[in-house]
């Protein structure tokens, strides 16, 4: 079975294009440090003309790594996707579900001849997004990509640190019912 890469893919996910399922091939990946919560994961990406490492997969999809499925070389379809910019100005595109379409053994080495996309404007000049997802539809995978809405009112990084806050909140709550639970067994 011969994959195809979504070529422009790179270029249009880092922009905040709509992309019904790109068909990506993962060049690198590695563990950035983190200080507090699960392992995040940073992946180099390409599309056979260009390739990125601003890729960030989303912790739910941690075990792909942790179980050496996605490694690099093998053939990924990217199924959601979401693009943030972080409090550095830096835009990542965070990988929220993903299907392995082929191993690395199966793809056989690297696929195209990608240069790096250059993200400072020389190649081209990304537009600022602050939060867009990109859906899977019925379209296929190889489609040129269109353009999406972009929200621009930060309401995506809002919504992240409402949602570490929540996160927050449970965890010390455990850990304070969890202290609680443990007085009350030393006293019986």
């Amino acid at each position: 079975m011969t994959l195809e890469l979504t070529r422009g893919a790179v270029e249009a996910l880092f922009k905040g294009s709509q992309i019904n399922n790109p068909v990506l091939q993962l060049l690198n990946i590695r563990q950035i440090s983190n200080n507090t919560g699960p392992p995040r994961y940073r992946l180099m990406m390409s599309d056979g003309q260009h390739l990125l490492s601003s890729f960030l997969l989303a912790t739910q999809l941690n075990h792909l790594a942790e179980d050496n499925l996605l490694v690099p070389q093998c053939v990924c379809m990217l199924r959601r996707t979401t693009t943030n910019t972080l409090s550095d100005g830096r835009h990542v595109v965070v990988v929220v579900e993903m299907e392995i379409l082929k191993s690395a053994e199966d793809a056989g080495g690297k696929i195209g001849n990608p240069t790096p996309y250059l993200t400072d404007g020389k190649l081209s000049s990304p537009h600022k997004v602050s939060s867009t997802t990109s859906e899977p539809a019925s379209a296929s995978a190889a489609e040129v990509p269109g353009p999406s809405s972009t929200n621009n009112n930060n309401k995506g990084e809002r919504a992240i640190k409402d949602q570490s806050m929540k996160c927050l909140y449970v965890l010390t709550f455990s850990v304070s019912e969890l202290l609680q639970d443990m007085e009350l067994g030393t006293r019986l």
